[in-house]
């Protein structure tokens, strides 16, 4: 018996034994791996201090609020040991640490994702919030991130301190030693220095700060002036000297007459919703100036709860003024048919992802040539009907860079350009350096004209034929009008001109297979060279051209805007692979369908409360202002007073008198939705003492009211 106990007594003595140093090495994980608990590995030098200072977090503090707030991980060991439970007081303060203190803690997140519990809870677990997307090594069971995440995230980290300088100023001011006082100033000015509030506060949207921190902390991240550090009067470009060119004035002065024109360039902030298409938060009037005046309004953090008594006030007069993100309707976006979020399209990027990485790696002649970009060329070839394309970055860069290389390599080249034509196609022409000529828009006989008097000229003098080129698009974007295609090719190709035909504003709406107005036409075979956008129809990003292999192949081997570029990321390629392919097929042909529909429906309804539509056969609706001021007021009316977003367009994008909107439709967009613009339109329209036309009322309204007429008839014959 006496045997036995004295076992038992030897056991009980190692278990006590080993219970705090299995303790210790847990928190020493955690601290370790986590970001958010080590901060930075340069605060301690080696383990034996790391021990000691877990030692004296675990002593100081029952809740372990040390370990898991980044301003604590990182100031001194002395601050630490004399602190105390009193951190735990200063936690309560902080809006982030609440839910640290007050939440069950469990497992950061690894690469499967947030756990069931963190997935009903709403947000990622507040022992790391920044969700480290590595699983661990050496600690798979606890779940912590690893330590290379750790140090990734360090200066992550670092700019993030949920911390207020009023809580620091406390601190610093108690009865605590010298060397305390300084390691809480020195604390203070790497993170927040001359600030007079909490840089998380002030850094997050103010509609998820103080409900959920850490889903703040995963949200977009806004710079404030305050953070931006200027050189002042080293600065050359500001203070150049007595003797140099004053470029700061220069700019300034140029800036300011395009405001007094009011065609000054002022971009929305708008992000579209992919789940509720085309509508879409607008953050043009931010929410971070409200919150610096909310916070400036509040007097001393000092008091108890100060952190949220400001959160309060915060959120009260947020919810009456224009901080907080705003619903709004789309009408100008040239995602045209909406298959950016389309769910096959999405899923198919996400896949490639996950394989692929988000980037090439390289231009398409070093690493970038993937087997994704590889199949959309050919796709491409096959839906123009042409014999190679190739992908360009944009289809600004592809209009560029083939004309400006067949302009080069071209031998005496002269190129016929639309007076219409869009700026990347006369930049082309004008990188090309060859001769140029420009004829009335859409008008094939002054082309001809052109065209014939340098034929005349060559068999006069007895020279070889030129080379020549017509340049022109099928859908011109601003006033959405539609060249004659077909007679502009017929001409070209009678004076032995190749043609180059932009359907940028046409692919993946026109047509059986969504090729474009030349697919429609069924003159797919007179268009020598075809220019396409994947950012428009088809909902991604990127451009191409499609024509006789020799030709793309010249251009694959010569053009600067092609060669000595980053390729297109295989996820977007991918993404636009399967965009076109459903566009090709039924599925494409019943969206061009609705599409069609709602675009009729809107313009019916435009002229039948006479608004200045202009006249056009294609899906864009120009309605024309004649003023860049009013214009510019109708837009942010729109936005600001019945949420639409509708851009106004401007000078120089327009010449000057011919101001306008440019509406798109989509067929997403709802009767209700049709209602409310045109209500709206008119009512904006009205308040700018802008006149109104007379009502018209189209042949096809009178169609279609005898259709709805019919259907009641047959609607009543069947029920009786």
């Amino acid at each position: 018996r006496r045997l036995v106990v004295r076992c038992v007594f030897v056991l009980l003595i190692l278990f006590a034994r080993w219970i705090p140093i299995s303790f210790t090495n847990f928190q020493l994980k955690t601290y370790v791996c986590c970001p958010f608990c080590s901060g930075s590995h340069s605060a301690h030098s080696n383990s034996t201090d790391i021990v000691v200072f877990v030692e004296a977090k675990t002593m100081a503090l029952s809740s372990s609020v040390s370990s898991k707030c980044p301003f604590l991980g990182r100031v001194s060991k002395t601050f630490l040991r004399n602190s105390g439970a009193s951190l735990k007081t200063y936690a309560e303060k902080c809006p982030a640490m609440r839910d640290v203190l007050y939440s069950p803690v469990r497992a950061c997140s690894t690469v499967s994702g947030p756990s069931t519990v963190q997935q009903e809870k709403g947000f990622v677990d507040p022992l790391c919030p920044l969700k480290c997307q590595t699983t661990c090594q050496g600690a798979a069971q606890s779940g912590f991130c690893s330590p290379a995440a750790a140090d990734a995230t360090v200066e992550y980290v670092k700019e993030r301190c949920p911390f207020t300088n009023a809580i620091l100023s406390a601190t610093a001011s108690s009865k605590k030693s010298e060397a305390v006082q300084d390691a809480v100033k020195s604390a203070a000015s790497t993170y927040m220095p001359g600030k007079t509030a909490c840089p998380f506060l002030v850094s997050q949207d103010p509609a998820l700060a103080f409900s959920d921190p850490v889903s703040a902390m995963q949200s977009v991240p806004v710079s404030t002036d305050s953070e931006v550090h200027l050189a002042g009067e080293e600065d050359f470009y500001k203070n150049p000297g007595e003797k140099s060119f004053d470029y700061s004035q220069f700019f300034e002065e140029r800036l300011d007459e395009k405001k007094q024109k009011h065609i000054y360039r002022v971009f929305k902030t708008v992000n579209r919703l992919a789940s509720s298409y085309p509508s879409a938060h607008d953050y043009s009037r931010s929410a971070y100036a409200a919150v610096d005046k909310v916070l400036s309004s509040v007097g001393s953090l000092e008091e108890p709860n100060g952190a949220r008594l400001i959160a309060k006030d915060m959120l009260e007069k947020l919810s009456h003024s224009d901080g907080l993100p705003k619903n709004v309707t789309v009408w100008c976006s040239n995602d045209y048919l909406g298959m950016s979020r389309h769910p096959l399209v999405t899923q198919v990027a996400k896949q490639v992802i996950d394989n692929h990485g988000v980037g090439a790696g390289g231009t398409r002649n070093i690493s970038g040539n993937g087997r994704f970009h590889v199949l959309l060329e050919r796709e491409l070839a096959s839906l123009h009907q042409k014999e190679q394309a190739l992908l360009f970055t944009s289809c600004y860069v592809a209009n560029d860079s083939v004309l400006s290389t067949l302009g080069k390599w071209l031998p005496d080249c002269i190129i016929y350009s639309d007076e219409g034509n869009h700026a990347s196609m006369i930049q082309g022409i004008r990188n090309g350096r060859g001769v140029k000529r420009v004829f009335r828009h859409s008008d094939y006989n002054h082309l001809e004209q052109l065209l014939a008097e340098d034929c005349q000229y060559e068999q006069d003098n007895g020279l070889a034929p030129r080379p020549k080129l017509v340049a022109f698009e099928s859908v011109y974007s601003m006033t959405g009008d539609v060249g004659p295609m077909d007679e502009l090719c017929d001409v070209s190709h009678k004076y032995g001109a190749l043609t180059f035909v932009d359907e940028v504003h046409a692919v993946g709406l026109y047509g059986d297979s969504g090729a474009g107005i030349g697919d429609r036409d069924h003159i797919l075979a007179k268009m020598d060279i075809v220019s396409g956008t994947l950012g428009k129809a088809f909902g991604v990003v990127g451009g191409y051209i499609a024509g006789p292999q020799t030709l793309v192949d010249a251009v694959r081997n010569q053009a600067p805007g092609f060669i000595f570029t980053t390729a297109l990321p295989p996820s977007s390629v991918a993404a636009a692979l399967v965009s076109v392919r459903l566009l090709r097929g039924k599925e494409g042909r019943q969206l061009r369908r609705r599409h069609q529909g709602n675009v009729q429906h809107v313009r019916r309804q435009l002229l039948a409360v006479g608004l200045p539509v202009m006249d056009c056969p294609s899906h864009i609706i120009p309605i024309h202002v004649g003023n860049a001021q009013k214009c510019t007021q109708i837009c942010t009316d729109l936005l600001n007073d019945h949420g639409i977003y509708i851009q106004a367009i401007n000078p120089p994008t327009v010449p000057h008198g011919q101001e306008m909107l440019r509406l798109v439709v989509t067929p997403h967009h709802t009767p209700d939705m049709m209602h409310h613009l045109v209500n709206s339109l008119l009512a904006v329209w009205q308040k700018s003492g802008l006149p109104l036309g007379a009502p018209q009322v189209l042949e096809t309204d009178i169609l279609e009211d005898r259709r709805e007429q019919l259907k009641q008839k047959l609607i009543v014959g069947v029920s009786a």
